[in-house]
């Protein structure tokens, strides 16, 4: 019987950018024959032919022999700033493919229930909420991640990791074609693009993708736009309450005083600003006039005021109890066959996810149950 799945050609085709043409001649196979092995699914694989293909791509033969996760993409939200190739697209889907089916596999093997679930099913509006109903949904989130209605959110990523949301760092390099996050309705799983980003930045984008997991987990507006404006609004909310930007934020504040808002709340000064403008605290003269200031002194990439980075921990502590490999600083040293053998994917991609967080293991290990 045939092991292996051909669907999985495919995609590892997508992952790595390339069109058939540029697979078959990294695999030393001509393109004839690769197209009848990705668009016959009962297509005889050989060892020799996956073999060939694996080296390629750089991924394990393991890869190709499991099964398809079936996330549709078109439902994944990450917004497009400017017109991108379909192989970037192609990359960025494929790759929170393959996460996302780690992220289930390892949750099975480490026993690690999904915590998420519960409390988002819980919030999920299934009617579309006006912007008040999103601030009162963000703040609602707020309370359930166990955080003061109040207050600076001292650590963005391990607020939310904590109630069972995964976010991991993507490999794909996009630079600004697309927005610097990526989620899936139904998943607890947050995906994103460091690309040395600053730290409010990183802290806002998070905010940003746990707004689509809560606001669009059953509904989604047709209006992309509509959309990203509702995960920017829940994020400005979750990150400088409204009851917090009333009590710093006036009229007659200059660029400058915004610094304050930023060191104090870890959103950025642009960020708080659209925040100001949207709580009716400035009026669009103001907004824009503030604007037109941030980009004469080149504030809109590079503003004042270092946001310490933050890094998750989550998946890698998921990835030693599932292979026994955690010590009691939550370090996770893991087997690279383990890794490759059961999950389909390079060690080094694994530890990219996890942040660099990962250890490998030499010795024989065993499977936590």
């Amino acid at each position: 019987m045939n092991e292996f799945n051909p669907t999985r050609i495919e995609l590892a085709r997508k992952y790595r950018g390339w069109t058939k043409k540029e697979l078959a001649e990294h695999s030393g196979m001509t393109p004839t024959y690769i197209g009848i092995l990705v668009g016959n699914p009962t297509a005889h694989l050989t060892e020799s032919s996956i073999e060939k293909i694996a080296y390629a791509t750089s991924l394990p033969q393991s890869f190709f022999m499991l099964r398809e996760p079936g996330l549709d993409w078109n439902r994944l939200a990450f917004r497009r700033k400017k017109k991108i190739t379909m192989n970037l697209s192609n990359r960025i889907c494929a790759e929170f493919e393959m996460l996302a089916d780690t992220v289930s596999r390892v949750s099975s093997m480490s026993n690690v229930p999904d915590d998420a679930a519960s409390w988002l099913d819980e919030i999920a509006p299934t009617l579309n909420p006006q912007a008040q109903g999103v601030r009162d949904i963000a703040a609602n989130t707020r309370a359930i991640l166990g955080l003061p209605s109040t207050g600076a959110v001292r650590n963005m990523i391990r607020s939310v990791e904590r109630k069972g949301v995964i976010i991991a760092p993507l490999t794909t390099k996009v630079a600004d074609s697309v927005s610097d996050g990526v989620t899936y309705p139904g998943k607890a799983l947050i995906g994103y693009f460091p690309e040395d980003k600053p730290g409010d930045r990183l802290r806002f984008t998070i905010a940003h993708e746990l707004g689509h997991l809560v606001l669009h987990r059953y509904r989604r507006p047709k209006d992309v736009s509509l959309m990203e404006r509702e995960a920017n609004e829940f994020a400005g909310e979750f990150l400088l309450p409204e009851s917090d930007a009333r009590a710093v934020i006036s009229p007659s504040m200059m660029l400058e005083d915004y610094l304050y808002v930023k060191s104090g709340w870890g959103i950025s000064v642009g960020a708080a600003v659209r925040r100001a403008f949207d709580l009716g605290l400035i009026d669009g003269d103001k907004y824009k006039s503030l604007y037109v200031r941030m980009a004469q002194r080149h504030w809109i990439k590079h503003e004042p005021v270092e946001v310490k980075t933050e890094h998750p921990v989550r998946l890698a502590q998921m990835l030693g109890r599932a292979f026994g490999g955690l010590d009691d600083t939550g370090r996770s040293t893991v087997p690279r066959d383990g890794i490759e053998g059961f999950l389909g994917i390079p060690f080094e991609l694994a530890n990219d996810w996890c942040d660099n967080r990962l250890t490998e293991k030499a010795a024989s290990w065993t499977i936590m149950r």
